[in-house]
């Protein structure tokens, strides 16, 4: 399963089955709502590199750190901790980033849209 975002088309969000040796037959189990919020989230949620910086414009640079110091703001409690982290993939969505469900693109199978608000 792939979901993407305009947003960050550079990080397609792929969620796949993964046998540890655990499962006896070669059925896949389903994926459940928990799987893929958890892999949303810590998709979103890695840091960027200094070359993922480097390729935005003066105004984008501008307007990803505005979001990246509203969301650690946010956060009283663990502000410091949090601005220590540095930018991340969410920050990217700037204020769109409350999920609001996902969408089937009719661009390959198995591939599904985020919405954002």
């Amino acid at each position: 399963m792939r979901i993407t975002h305009d947003a960050i088309k550079e990080w397609p969000i792929d969620l796949e089955f993964q046998d540890n040796g655990n499962t006896a037959c070669a059925v896949q189990p389903p994926i459940t709502l928990g799987d893929v919020l958890y892999v949303i989230h810590s998709s979103l949620h890695r840091q960027i590199t200094h070359q993922d910086w480097a390729r935005l414009s003066i105004s984008k640079e501008t307007e990803i750190a505005r979001a990246y110091t509203r969301r650690w703001q946010s956060v009283p409690s663990s502000a410091e901790v949090e601005a220590s982290r540095g930018v991340k993939r969410v920050d990217y969505l700037l204020d769109k980033h409350v999920f609001k469900g996902l969408i089937r693109t009719l661009v390959e199978d198995d591939c599904w849209k985020l919405i954002t608000l």
